[in-house]
């Protein structure tokens, strides 16, 4: 169990009726198990006196009596289940919390590892290998004063909002949506933590903008020792954006916003003649409209209007052979809206019940019981897409035959319009996505002028795994600027 190469389980107590080795082993009945000690296994996380892995306090600090405030989500995991680990996920309530918290982590020689709404791939927070790692959330953490939520005017007249680092982008445009403003750059979906994407690089689709962490312009964070700091100078700023929690725990963020007073979110959807650079460019420029400068841009394709300031393009390499659909995802703002477009273009009438509505859905955690959607984004991200009541990740497994694979792709592309369109009612804020599967994503950052070979590439590994008896793509790939 514990990968010294001894044999921790196996064997059955007659006289207590359990396994031995408690600690590390317990009674799982696998078919086809014959006696009583061949049920006996490992235990996922086996307790472990003397690690962080097996600390009461971190396991259950209100009835321990721990000397922090704190909620345990459980063992930490990512939220596409791809790194499953025994380390565990404390989420400390306030300032106070966290200074006990990391006096007690030093104090045990303990390492503490910083997650946001868990949705990095791999072991960036944690590999699982280390006992003596506990991760630390933001997920139930409450900050004083306008670090909670608020927004200033700056001398230019533009304004900033200084933010909860353990809110999600839901949380944020909640407040600011229902006002006009919009932070410059934003993901296709709500559930990533502030504080994740302002360490990480985190893209989205605009054109004109770059990474997330590039609209952060202050923070409070917290140092090792406890202390408490603001980071106001462009000097150390650039340390701490893109920085994977190494310098501390960033408690608040403060970003740049922008007024939008119209917006039209809208789907461009076509299935192309032909699988060449030619077709690539002309769906880019003259179908989605995309605002990209001609100098960066290879010929091919013709000139389009460049109305579109934010788009996120789909193929469905899986069904489409050497005619695949394509789709984008975009949207205008401002001056640029089309004055016939059939919806609304200012902030809807309704738009506050439409953020509460999806805020105080109740939504069933795996093995954590119900709770609201706005507390399940923060605590580990999407809760999973349900189809027929049964959770999309259930059932990735066991798609691995290629007509599954082709047909979850397929309905990928097929469900955009349908999210597109009853965001842009409720609440047309930009996103669409509020529940999402379990996905191992990858990006890839290429120059414009590469594009095509970059997805032609991809179309290539993708039809190539139809013959894989092991793996087979079941998504469409996806390319944004």
């Amino acid at each position: 169990c514990d990968g010294d190469g001894v044999q921790d389980c196996g064997k059955w107590d007659y006289r207590m009726s359990m396994c031995m080795n408690q600690a590390m082993c317990g009674y799982t009945y696998k078919f086809p198990d014959f006696t009583l000690d061949h049920a006996c296994r490992c235990r996922k996380c086996p307790s472990l006196p003397g690690t962080a892995f097996g600390d009461p306090m971190l396991k259950h600090p209100d009835e321990a009596g721990a000397p922090f405030s704190a909620l345990n989500w459980g063992v930490f995991k990512t939220w596409g289940d791809h790194m499953d680990t025994c380390a565990p996920w404390v989420m400390p309530r306030d300032d106070a919390a966290l200074q006990n918290l990391l006096t007690y982590a030093r104090g045990k020689g303990y390492k503490v590892r910083i997650s946001g709404a868990g949705h990095s791939a791999g072991g960036i927070v944690t590999d699982g290998q280390n006992r003596q790692v506990l991760v630390l959330s933001l997920a139930e953490y409450t900050a004083p004063g306008e670090w909670e939520f608020g927004i200033r005017d700056m001398p230019d007249g533009s304004k900033r909002a200084t933010v909860n680092a353990g809110w999600t982008q839901f949380h944020l445009y909640e407040k600011i949506r229902p006002l006009g403003f919009f932070v410059p750059a934003q993901t296709a979906g709500y559930f990533f933590s502030l504080g994740g994407i302002v360490a990480n690089s985190v893209h989205g689709g605009s054109y004109h903008s770059g990474f997330v962490h590039g609209y952060a312009t202050r923070m409070r964070v917290m140092l090792f020792d406890g202390s408490i700091k603001m980071i106001d100078t462009e000097e150390e700023m650039r340390y701490w954006r893109c920085s994977f929690g190494l310098h501390g725990i960033i408690l608040g963020v403060e970003m740049q916003l922008e007024q939008r007073e119209q917006l039209q979110m809208y789907v461009v959807k076509e299935k192309m003649s032909a699988w060449n650079s030619e077709e690539f460019w002309k769906f880019i420029k003259q179908s989605a409209e995309a605002d990209l400068p001609a100098e960066v841009l290879p010929a091919e394709g013709g000139q389009g209007s460049r109305k579109s300031w934010n788009g996120e393009f789909f193929v469905d390499f899986m069904n489409g052979g050497e005619t695949p659909q394509v789709i984008s995802y975009s949207q205008k703002a401002n001056h640029s809206v089309d004055p016939d477009f059939d919806g609304e273009l200012g902030i809807p009438e309704n738009v506050h019940e439409g953020y509460a509505y999806m805020k105080n859905k109740r939504v069933a955690e795996d093995g954590r019981g119900w709770m609201s959607w706005g507390e399940a984004a923060r605590r580990d991200g999407a809760p999973p897409i349900k189809i027929a009541g049964v959770e999309v990740n259930d059932m990735l497994d066991g798609i691995k035959a290629l007509p599954l694979a082709g047909l979850l792709s397929k309905a990928a592309v097929e469900e955009i319009p349908g999210f597109v369109g009853r965001m842009s009612k409720r609440v047309k804020d930009g996103f669409f996505l509020t529940y999402s599967p379990a996905a191992l994503a990858a990006a890839y950052f290429v120059e414009p002028s590469k594009a095509f070979a970059a997805m032609d590439y991809l179309r290539k590994v993708q039809l190539e795994s139809k013959k894989s008896k092991d793996f087979v793509w079941n998504l469409p790939g996806e390319f944004r600027f």
